[in-house]
């Protein structure tokens, strides 16, 4: 996702509601949303692949702290032939934050050839957190490539033991274990703000 646009959340306001429609040929929108301090309570997010070729790299980063709610909404339909979209979410829940997640990978009638796939995943750092990822997909028509793939869970306990029993504090394992994590969506950041996001972990 080299050279994506940037969106911060606290530029979103309360509720974020947005459809950007991509009508030329071969046409690109590559996006980074990156959910810290203020976050949005909802975001209804919709990409319309309407020229042929066109493609959508979508990444969402997300990091919940204290009482942080968010109700998201995803949706990218493909209404053209050999059109081709990435969505990539990955949140990190801390304190009673909550996370919930949908996900629609729509592929219309004359979507011939169009690639699609949608990554989603909750890590609940608290036990109070709570994360909900619901991913669904319609296809409409045939020779196309479309799939989901989501998980929801917790740190691995095995892997921040081993690295508490290699001297590293279980603070700085668990930042270790989320650098890793959001590392595919992270990449994008500017260093300033990437540093940001993972001391937001501390």
């Amino acid at each position: 996702m080299d050279g994506s646009e940037i969106i911060y959340s606290r530029n979103l306001g309360e509720r974020h509601e947005q459809e950007i429609v991509l009508e030329k040929d071969d046409e690109l929108l590559r996006q980074l949303f990156v959910f810290i301090d203020a976050v949005p309570a909802e975001m209804r997010y919709t990409v319309r692949l309407a020229g042929r070729a066109s493609r959508a790299e979508i990444g969402i980063a997300y990091l919940g702290r204290e009482q942080d709610t968010t109700e998201m909404n995803v949706t990218i339909l493909h209404e053209a032939n050999e059109t081709y979209a990435r969505v990539t979410a990955k949140a990190a829940l801390f304190d009673d934050s909550r996370f919930i997640f949908r996900g629609m990978l729509d592929i219309g009638p004359e979507a011939k050839g169009a690639d699609s796939y949608l990554l989603a995943k909750g890590l609940m750092v608290s036990p109070r957190a709570r994360a909900e990822i619901y991913p669904y997909l319609e296809i409409q028509t045939d020779e196309v490539k479309a799939s989901h793939g989501s998980s929801v869970g917790r740190i691995d306990e095995r892997a921040l033991f081993y690295l508490q029993s290699r001297g590293i504090a279980k603070a700085d394992a668990e930042k270790i274990i989320l650098s890793a994590y959001f590392r595919d969506v992270a990449r994008d950041m500017p260093v300033e703000y990437r540093e940001k996001f993972f001391q937001q972990t501390d």
